[in-house]
């Protein structure tokens, strides 16, 4: 554990805006623009919370994805089993 971060755990410091930011870019194929379309944000407010979450969590973007993923804490709707 490192600054009270257990790697590859989910932060209690997390946002739920973060994760849908996250969520919002695994929907929208990895697109910064269009992540930031779907959520009503800036480009630049995406990269900042994708950034804040790999920072916090000490994986990359693609580790986050595949660790909430398989956690069940990350859902994107249009990935989901009907």
């Amino acid at each position: 554990m490192k600054d009270g971060y257990l790697r590859g755990g989910l932060s209690t410091q997390a946002t739920q805006r973060q994760m849908d930011v996250l969520a919002a870019y695994v929907a929208a194929g990895g697109s910064v623009q269009d992540a930031a379309q779907l959520v009503g944000i800036q480009p630049s407010t995406v990269k900042r919370h994708l950034a804040d979450l790999r920072s916090r969590m000490g994986l990359t973007t693609e580790q986050l994805i595949y660790v909430g993923r398989a956690g069940g804490w990350l859902v994107v709707p249009s990935l989901e089993p009907t």
